[in-house]
């Protein structure tokens, strides 16, 4: 443990998540600033929840390694999947709106995060404007993201919605800079069925003919892309339209 702990202390200077994280667009010495009131939590393990709906906001939650997913409960306590996060992903911005969180987030995995106390991030980012237009990007993002996601769910069969997380996924960890065609993703095909509004049943047969077809093979947490190229057809996407792949984490 001791490389792990190494890594979810690093300042945000050594982070190597600060270009899509918080830090992006600022300056050296504001990003020493903001590394300033930056908390960072122990890990998480699988299972331990980051929040839950109801409970007082007051801070943003990046994420440095691990998986967290977002969720809601109905009143017969159904659960909807609204979002699964990834290192340099930022949770909580849904919650300005309101005093209180609106959804529950669960690590799925051992998952190490940065808190960043709102109120203190509102005081820095008046004296600088490149952090304020961070904040609304973000939320920008957010917006986008579930309207995206609503159409994926209303234009798109059970093989396209399949296949077309599977690229969005892997396009997030090329963003990152890590190996795309081969990851761990700690998911279950449940929650992928949840999230994509289908059935487990419809998702491990699409997988299975995925992985018959030598597209793609995705055993336990463990996902690899045989072939991109047959992948993204199937997705019905473009690689160099991007249409895809910031919808699988709206903002929580």
């Amino acid at each position: 443990m001791p490389e792990l702990k190494t890594v979810f202390n690093a300042s945000c200077l050594n982070c190597g998540l600060q270009k899509i994280c918080f830090p992006t667009g600022l300056m050296r010495n504001d990003v020493t600033r903001l590394d300033s009131i930056v908390e960072r939590k122990a890990p998480l393990r699988k299972g331990d929840h980051l929040f839950r709906a109801g409970q007082l906001f007051n801070a943003f939650y990046a994420i440095r390694a691990g998986v967290v997913k977002v969720y809601a409960l109905s009143e017969v306590g159904e659960e909807q999947i609204l979002g699964f996060y990834l290192p340099g992903d930022v949770l909580g911005l849904d919650a300005l709106n309101f005093s209180t969180h609106q959804y529950h987030a669960v690590a799925l995995d051992t998952t190490s995060v940065c808190a960043i106390p709102f109120s203190q991030l509102e005081t820095l980012s008046l004296q600088i404007p490149a952090l304020n237009h961070q904040m609304f990007r973000l939320m920008s993002k957010g917006v986008n993201d579930g309207r995206v996601h609503s159409e994926i769910l209303s234009k798109r069969n059970a093989d396209q919605r399949v296949a077309l997380f599977i690229w969005s996924i892997a396009q997030r960890f090329m963003n990152r800079g890590y190996a795309y065609t081969e990851f761990r993703f700690g998911v279950l095909h449940r929650d992928v069925a949840l999230f994509l509004g289908l059935t487990p049943e419809t998702v491990s047969r699409i997988l299975a003919k995925l992985a018959q077809e030598d597209i793609v093979q995705w055993k336990r947490k463990e996902v690899k892309i045989l072939d991109v190229a047959q992948l993204v057809a199937l997705a019905g996407v473009s690689t160099q339209g991007q249409e895809s792949a910031l919808w699988c984490a709206k903002s929580g």
